[in-house]
């Protein structure tokens, strides 16, 4: 995974620790098993990582987990740089107290597909990206923001996941995140 994203946050954001404690998660897709070695990444994208995995717990469980039980992290609890915790927990709460909101503008950019066909994965990473493009604007670039998303989607999605979340996200409108 190119460090690229590293460079473009650090120009646009504040600077803060860049090591991942723990430095690889287990990601698991349809066709491989792999270890993902955080310590490449920088602290808001590790934050994005387990906020797309806790998102995607969430999805998995109906919505039916309380919200302690999503922010533990019980894959990685005790190893989280407090920086990368502190944000990835802004992240999540902040989706799943959005998510009418949020999976009303997925509906309204999804043309054709019906919110409860998208994977449940590609669901996780889009709704965190339209909650940081609504809420976190001011802090967090469109760009970036795109960006990042496009990234995990290639991490944690199918092989054209990525084009399908970009789509979604590039074609938002303003009026739409105001």
């Amino acid at each position: 995974m190119p460090n690229n994203l590293n460079n473009i946050e650090e120009t646009t954001e504040t600077i803060e620790p860049k090591k991942a404690l723990k430095k690889k998660v287990l990601v698991k897709s349809k066709d491989k098993v792999k270890d993902l070695d955080l310590s490449n990444y920088g602290y808001r994208t590790q934050a994005r990582i387990y906020a797309v995995m806790s998102l995607y717990a969430y999805e998995m469980n109906k919505g039916e987990m309380n919200i302690e039980d999503v922010l533990y992290f019980d894959y990685d609890d005790k190893n989280i740089n407090d920086s990368v915790k502190k944000f990835a927990k802004e992240l999540i709460e902040g989706t799943i107290n959005n998510l009418e909101r949020i999976d009303g503008i997925i509906e309204k950019y999804s043309k054709n597909w019906d919110i409860k066909r998208i994977q449940y994965v590609d669901k996780s990473i889009l709704r965190m990206s339209i909650y940081s493009l609504i809420y976190l604007k001011e802090k967090i670039s469109k760009p970036i923001i795109i960006n990042e998303a496009v990234e995990i989607a290639k991490i944690f999605g199918d092989k054209d996941s990525y084009k399908f979340i970009n789509g979604i996200l590039d074609g938002i409108q303003e009026e739409d995140i105001l």
